[in-house]
């Protein structure tokens, strides 16, 4: 039944359902082929990673013919950071739907962000091998426009320092707590630090990935919206 409901929120059946199973298995199920190779939605991840920044540039191209490139590059980095992405997963029931393992889901992993992040990631590239660049297309545009008009432009890290400057409590500390994950899909987790003494934490694929979700996590236990400026 979750298939078949995060099917119809996506406007879209696959013809090969194995790959929509594919790119709801994550590396914690500790799956492999007869082979030995890994059953997981890691490369579908990187493949759906490329598609959805390119076409989500695109968009924003169509949308903002008068806007500079720098404005262009918010928006872009807004529309695909981890936090837009949950979202965008829960909406579509990704969280039900995924495989986990049973340690990942005992520690919350369905609501983790970087696991929906990379999970929707993975549909859309499996979207493009079952039918075709256009389809997977189409599903970002009917799920990311309406995120377009929500975004804040200033990203995390620099509401986070505008913030603790304006309180005179200087420039946050970041740090990297641990590496996770083989050489070829890492995960990083930063923390960071108030001169209050206030920590948040992050988790991402890239430094400066993790390093926004830290900044974001601090913000929500400082009750700091995205909307507040």
């Amino acid at each position: 039944m979750p298939l078949n409901n995060l099917q119809k929120a996506l406007g879209y059946g696959f013809k090969d359902i194995s790959l929509l199973e594919m790119a709801l298995t994550h590396s914690s199920c500790d799956k492999k082929t007869p082979d030995g190779r890994k059953m997981n939605n890691e490369r579908l991840e990187f493949l759906g990673d490329r598609v959805l920044n390119f076409t989500v540039a695109q968009m924003l191209f169509e949308m903002f013919p008068h806007e500079p490139e720098g404005k262009l590059s918010k928006r872009h980095a807004a529309l695909v950071r981890q936090e837009t992405l949950a979202i965008i997963a829960q909406n579509l029931g990704v969280d039900k739907a995924i495989k986990l393992g049973k340690g990942e889901n005992a520690t919350g992993g369905r609501e983790k962000p970087t696991i929906l992040s990379d999970a929707v990631e993975a549909i859309l590239a499996a979207v493009y091998i079952d039918d075709s660049f256009e389809t997977a297309e189409r599903i970002i545009r009917t799920h990311w426009t309406p995120e377009v008009h929500k975004v804040e432009l200033k990203d995390s890290k620099t509401r986070l320092q505008e913030l603790l400057q304006a309180k005179g409590l200087g420039l946050p500390e970041y740090k990297l707590k641990e590496t996770l994950g083989e050489a070829h899909a890492r995960t990083f987790v930063f923390t960071v630090k108030a001169a209050t003494g206030e920590v948040g934490e992050g988790k991402g694929s890239s430094k400066q990935t993790a390093q926004q979700d830290a900044a974001q996590d601090l913000l929500n236990k400082l009750n700091i919206s995205e909307s507040d400026d």
